[in-house]
């Protein structure tokens, strides 16, 4: 007795074929046009995670005491040492002025902390800059911004110490209710654009910058490590200036 044979039509044979072939494709989201239909799907079927999405940008945001001497200098300083080919959407050096007392500085600088930590990237810092001068909540301001994890780079008397270091050292001790004065003076005597910018106390000697950067780094860490060792940490003189200014060169030359 013959065994009959089992058609099976071509339309089931099809539809079986396309069963198996779909369950070892993966499942995508819907196209862009259903998407615009307001239906979007979440790919959490498919086999493949898409990595998280990560920026690329580096910045840099300084709020500063200063309005015009400060971030001028900064502006001079980015311009030497950023080269033209590093795109703005690699790197961001956002110069903020922050008000006139270091407490008011270090409260807009955590504010802009706290809107960059919504990116989670590791690659951004905020730093707090501002001068001793005769400013109360000197120490708190420190505090507060250390707490908070912003960074500082604070000069004792003020700014213009950093660009006294550019041409010498400065150890001259004195009140800080009159120190300040004495710093302006000295740096008038060496900087043509100081000099000559009598309102806004420009530093922007752009050969200066440039080619006496390194000795200017090497006085401002000598002078932290005097004050340090005299029992008198951030006294004056000395400023931590450097530290913005290298973290700029250190990010800069991760792109």
């Amino acid at each position: 007795m013959k065994r009959l044979k089992r058609k099976t039509s071509t339309k089931s044979l099809k539809n079986s074929e396309s069963h198996s072939d779909r369950s070892h494709v993966p499942l995508y989201c819907k196209s862009s046009q259903e998407q615009g239909r307001g239906r979007v799907d979440s790919c959490r079927n498919s086999p493949k995670r898409k990595a998280p999405f990560k920026n690329l940008e580096t910045i840099i945001m300084v709020c500063t005491e200063g309005e015009n001497t400060e971030p001028e200098y900064l502006k001079v300083f980015k311009k030497i040492h950023v080269e033209p080919s590093i795109q703005q959407s690699d790197f961001k050096l956002e110069v903020i002025h922050g008000d006139t007392t270091p407490m008011t500085v270090v409260d807009c600088a955590i504010q802009k902390l706290g809107d960059l930590e919504r990116t989670l990237d590791e690659n951004h810092s905020v730093w707090a800059m501002f001068d001793r001068d005769i400013h109360p909540y000197f120490d708190e301001a420190k505090r507060k911004a250390r707490e908070q994890g912003v960074r500082l780079a604070v000069s004792n008397p003020c700014f213009e110490l950093w660009g006294i270091y550019h041409y010498q050292d400065w150890h001259r001790p004195g009140d800080h209710l009159t120190y300040h004065h004495e710093c302006q003076r000295k740096l008038r005597e060496l900087c043509e654009s100081y000099k000559e910018s009598k309102k806004k106390k420009l530093f922007v000697d752009k050969d200066i910058i440039e080619n006496e950067y390194r000795n200017a780094v090497d006085r401002a860490e000598r002078s932290l490590r005097s004050r340090e060792e005299e029992g008198d940490p951030e006294g004056g003189p000395s400023t931590s200036m450097h530290r913005l200014t290298e973290e700029i060169l250190a990010k800069i030359k991760e792109i």
